[in-house]
Order: C-alpha cells, then sequence, then structure tokens
C-alpha cells in the first residue's frame, strides 16, 4: 500500500446465512483500491450488492451477513479480522457514514444539537461547552442557517434536504478519512440533491476526505465522482475514469444502465430501452458471468468459467471476455427514437382557480396553503407532467384531482360535468374514472392478499362483473401491464419492485378509468426497470386513450413522457407550455434553476456556480 492509497479491498465475500435455504452471496470476489481525497461512485441496480459492500467495510452487515472471503485494509490495518473495539476506533472516526433515509436514521425525539453531542462525546469529547460550539460550527459548516437557534430544533423541522445536511454533519463529527454516503440524494427534488452534491465536493476538497458515493443515478455519478466502479450480482463487472467508462462503457451491463438513463436533452416522446430479463437469484449463483441470461454478447464460456476484471486500456478493467478481444469500446448509447404519439383528443379534466389548504399542527396554528389558484386541462391521449420542489404542491394537487382530498375553492370539471363537491353517488363514479398509481410500490400493495385479489379489488368495489367476468378481467389486465396471468395465485413478496408496480398498473386500470395520476411512480425504481415502467404507461396510453397525470422530480423522465409540463412553486404553476418548450426554452427563474439544477449522465468540465432556487 502506497502512501497515498488508503484504503485497499481483496476478494470481498459476504453472505448472509438461512435456516430455511441456501444463503445468499451478496457480495464475491469485490476488489478495489481507495486514495486519499479521492472521489469513487459504486452504481449498479437494486440487489447488485452496492450497500452490503459498504457495509462491509466497516462489519456493520446486518442478521446473518458475515464475511467469508478476502480483506479489508485501512492504512494497513485489517478490518475484516480487527476486534470489535478496533472497529469501534474506526467507525465515525476513520470511516463516516451517511445514510439515504434522514427520517429513519435520526431521532424524532431528539433535537438537531442533541444528535451531534451524542456523536461527538462517543467520540471522547467530554467538556459539554466545547461539544455546544462543536455542534454549532459543524451545522454552520454544512449550510444549516442559524445554527444556533436550529440546533434545539427537532428532525420534523427541518427540509428533507436540511436534514440529510444534519447527517452529512454527523458524519463529520469525528473527522473521518473516508465518508461512505449510502444514497444520499435518492428521495430529494434535483435543486436540494445539486446543493448536496455541492456540499460533499466543497467537504472533499478543502479537507481531503475520500467519497465513496453509492447511487443509481448516473447523472449523479457523472456530477460528483472522478472514478466509478460498477457492481453487478455482487461481483464488479466494470470500473475506471468516469469520464471514459460513461462516455465508452465496454461491458454490455454499464452499456445497458446508460442506455436507459433519461436524459434531459432528449425531446419529449423519445423510448428508452430498459435491460430486458431480471437481476439473478443470489442464492442460485454458481460459476459464470452473472450477466450471461441478459447479454446480447454471451458465448458458451460465459456461463460456465466466472470471468475475471481485465485491464481495457484507458485506467478502465472489464470483466467480460468479448468485451477484452474487442478493438473499440461498445458504442455509446444511440439518442432514444421519439415515437409517434396520437393527437391529443377532447379535454377529459379542467381545474380552474383550485385551492387546498391545511391547518397548522400545533393547536391555533397558522393555516398552510397547499395550492392557490391552480388552473390546468388535461385531454384524452395526452400526458401532463407536473414538476416541482418537495412542498411545491405537486402531491396534494394529485390528491384533489383524484378526490382523496377535497378543494377548498375553484372549480374541478370531468368531461364537462362540475365534479368539485359531488354527492356521495357522484364521489363513486368520479372514483371510477380517475383512479391513482402510487409512488412506493413496496407499501401500496397489501401483502395478506394475493395479486389476483389486489387487481380484483376496484372491480369489486365498482360492482362490475360477476366472479368469472372478473376473473378474466384479471388475468387481462396482468397479461396487459406485462405479467403472466398465473402469478394471480402469488403474494407480492414474491416480486421486484418493477413488478409490484405493474402490478399497481393492473389495479388503476381495472374500472376502466379515463385518467390515471401518477405520483412519483419510478422514483423508488433502478433506471433499467424505469424505463420499462414508462414505457408502459406509454404504451397504455397509446392503446385505451388515457389521460395521465405523470408527477416526478427527474426531469429527463418528465419530459420524455409528457406533451406538456406544468412548473409548480409555493403552490402555485409559475410555468406551463410543451414539454420541449419547458426544458429548451424557459422563462420563469424558478424553472431555469430547476433545470441548471438537473444533472446529466455525461462527464463535464468543473461545475461553475450554480444559480441558488429561491428559498
Amino acid at each position: 500500500m502506497t502512501s497515498q492509497e488508503l484504503l485497499q479491498v481483496r476478494d470481498l465475500g459476504v453472505e448472509f446465512t438461512s435456516p430455511y435455504g441456501p444463503a445468499l452471496r451478496a457480495v464475491r470476489r469485490v476488489s478495489f483500491d481507495l486514495r486519499r481525497g479521492e472521489t469513487l461512485a459504486v452504481v449498479g441496480e437494486s440487489g447488485s450488492g452496492k450497500s452490503t459492500t459498504a457495509l462491509a467495510l466497516t462489519r456493520m452487515l446486518p442478521g446473518t451477513g458475515r464475511i467469508t472471503t478476502g480483506s479489508v485494509r485501512l492504512a494497513g490495518q485489517d478490518l475484516a479480522t480487527a476486534t470489535q473495539q478496533e472497529l469501534r476506533a474506526v467507525r465515525g472516526a476513520r470511516i463516516g457514514m451517511i445514510f439515504q433515509d434522514p427520517m429513519t436514521a435520526l431521532n424524532p425525539v431528539l433535537t438537531a444539537g442533541r444528535h451531534l453531542d451524542e456523536v461527538l462525546r462517543a467520540h471522547g469529547n467530554h467538556d459539554r461547552a466545547a461539544r455546544r460550539a462543536r455542534t454549532v460550527e459543524l451545522l454552520d459548516r454544512v449550510g444549516i442557517p442559524d445554527p444556533h437557534r436550529r440546533a434545539d430544533d427537532h428532525p420534523h423541522q427541518f427540509s428533507g434536504g436540511q436534514r440529510q445536511r444534519i447527517l452529512i454533519a454527523m458524519a463529520l463529527a469525528g473527522e473521518p478519512d473516508i465518508l461512505l454516503a449510502d444514497e444520499p440524494t435518492t428521495a430529494l427534488d434535483a435543486t436540494v440533491q445539486d446543493q448536496i452534491l455541492t456540499l460533499l465536493d466543497d467537504l472533499n476538497r478543502e479537507t481531503g476526505t475520500a467519497l465513496v458515493l453509492i447511487t443509481h443515478n448516473m447523472g449523479v455519478v457523472a456530477r460528483a465522482c472522478a472514478r466509478v466502479l460498477v457492481m453487478y450480482g455482487g461481483t464488479v463487472v466494470e470500473d475506471g475514469p468516469t469520464a471514459e467508462v460513461l462516455a465508452r462503457p465496454r461491458h454490455p451491463y454499464t452499456a445497458g444502465l446508460l442506455a436507459a438513463v433519461p436524459r434531459l436533452s432528449a425531446p419529449s416522446g423519445t423510448r428508452l430501452t430498459g435491460i430486458p430479463g431480471s437481476p439473478p437469484d443470489l442464492t442460485l449463483l454458481g460459476d459464470g458471468c452473472a450477466f450471461a441470461d441478459r447479454c446480447a454478447f454471451a458465448e458458451d464460456r460465459c456461463r460456465t468459467q466466472t470471468p475475471a476484471l481485465t485491464p481495457l486500456g484507458n485506467g478502465v478493467r472489464a470483466a467480460c471476455p468479448p468485451a477484452a478481444r474487442r478493438a473499440e469500446p461498445l458504442s455509446a448509447p444511440a439518442a432514444p427514437a421519439r415515437i409517434d404519439r396520437p393527437a391529443p383528443g377532447a379535454t377529459v379534466l379542467a381545474a380552474e382557480g383550485l385551492r387546498k389548504t391545511y391547518k397548522g399542527r400545533r393547536a391555533g396554528g397558522r393555516r398552510f396553503t397547499a395550492l392557490d389558484g391552480v388552473s390546468l386541462t388535461l385531454a384524452a391521449g395526452e400526458t401532463l407532467g407536473i414538476v416541482g420542489e418537495s412542498g411545491s404542491g405537486k402531491s396534494t394537487l394529485a390528491r384533489v384531482l383524484a378526490h382523496a382530498h377535497p378543494a377548498d375553492g375553484g372549480t374541478l370539471r370531468l368531461r364537462g360535468a362540475d365534479v368539485t363537491r359531488p354527492s356521495r353517488r357522484e364521489l363513486h363514479a368520479v372514483r371510477r374514472q380517475v383512479q391513482m398509481v402510487f409512488q412506493d410500490p413496496y407499501a401500496s400493495l397489501n401483502p395478506r392478499m394475493t395479486v389476483g385479489r389486489i387487481v380484483a379489488e376496484p372491480l369489486l368495489a365498482f360492482g362490475i362483473g360477476d366472479r368469472e367476468e372478473r376473473e378474466r378481467r384479471v388475468a387481462e389486465l396482468l397479461r396487459r401491464a406485462g405479467l403472466d396471468p398465473a402469478v394471480a395465485d402469488r403474494y407480492p413478496r414474491s416480486f421486484s419492485g418493477g413488478q409490484r408496480q405493474r402490478i399497481g398498473i393492473a389495479r388503476a386500470l381495472a374500472p376502466e378509468p379515463s385518467v390515471l395520476i401518477c405520483d412519483e411512480p419510478v422514483s423508488a425504481l433502478d433506471v433499467s426497470v424505469q424505463a420499462q415502467i414508462v414505457g408502459l404507461l406509454t404504451d397504455l396510453q397509446r392503446d385505451l386513450g388515457l389521460a395521465l397525470v405523470f408527477i416526478a422530480h427527474d426531469l429527463g423522465v418528465v419530459r420524455q413522457v409528457s406533451h406538456r409540463i406544468a412548473v409548480m412553486h409555493r403552490g402555485r404553476i409559475v410555468e406551463s407550455g410543451s414539454a420541449d418548450e419547458i426544458c429548451e426554452r424557459p422563462r420563469d427563474p424558478y424553472t431555469r434553476a430547476l433545470l441548471a439544477a438537473a444533472p446529466e449522465p455525461v462527464p463535464a468540465a468543473p461545475h461553475p456556480q450554480r444559480k441558488e432556487v429561491p428559498a
């Protein structure tokens, strides 16, 4: 290990044992080095081993997980065989961790200052006044305004981005050499994400702290990291300089990931292709390349011999024998093809001057205006994209349009009829016409119900068909959503996130609605699965003439799927127009700031100072 090498991982293997079946080999033969001040991205689909690898570095594996092979050397010390006392001296002090979800990582009954105080005390600072001063200093360093006062606030009093900043402050408290950041921006809007990435970049540059950033967002990789390590099926399939890997991928899996990434620069109506097939079952993996069954370049030996990482020039290594024989890298993803879409038809849904307020949480609290005079129209066969930061009113608008919450003012018309304040009987008819697809495919399906019962539930609720007709309809809906009707007897736990979202879409289609409200339907999915779900929605719209309201914080996805886009800020629509016009010629400063903050999966020069979004 050279003086500049900080971390050296060799042949790392991790298993999770189970009394009910074979062990799950979550990580297999992973090797990489990390130098002081280096920024390394670890990317791959869910289940590829990214987070498990990060947790294994400090032996924080959950449940029955254990390191089975290899070494993890930090400045010469092997953490794979270290004692618990030695590990406690490393965790936080030498290696800090930033977790994905600040709402679960932070204790809701402790103030921000108390969180930091506990970390500082654990690292040996026993002077109360010094700990308080250091707490304020850390909060100020990560960009929390008025840190003296905000140190006494609880997590729920901070925004999502501010909560993530608190987690970063906690990770910095021990002045670590390495920061492990596990999907730190996944749940954040583009502008807040950009601010967090800028903060991490500043910390890396000013303190020399090395950064390992785990993500499935290739735009974040291009924005934040100098080197990238691509994982699939628990192994490293490609690594190298970010600019080289993203521009000239050598492994077919890397090329497939990049082809599935929606680009803000691509025009409306383009179609991306996901990677066919599904990730492997890690309990069944044997010899051979884990990607072979999904690979268009696979040879016979790819299924029988485990490929090793092979240097391919320009600092890139790939575990792919066909790639090693090719003189040239795989071609960069071609520009996605623009598909023919039927022209939108007559207006189906129209809102004018919608208002919605909520009472403050505390007794006597002020009312909060979530929607302030929102007007829009939606035609048959049209997709209206809704974008904006968290708290801008997007999800409230979705609930009001779907009649999950009543509007406090304004009018709402469905096929010309005023449905602003429908009677109970009218509400029943309205809800049949307007259905929702929810964000979280894991939380939106009843785990105690079979897939068949879940999809049939709206048919029962609206009194559609007899038992035989419902069974036929369920089979048809599953087939239309890209699932085998034979899965109707299985439970949601048997399915991946993308398959669960297909089940949710099939359920929403059951009562034959005119309008689908899609509230962040792909934000919890990997890019390859995201491309499949967006393609499915596009096909359903073409075949059924559906009107779609598509809410998301990924502007690339929104432009791809939408005919028109409405930009929301503080409960108002501040700009609307065709998807291409909004993305290419924005007029409102807020829209321009949103677009400037959206990361593209293209390596760029060091980032100039970005425009701040209005507070």
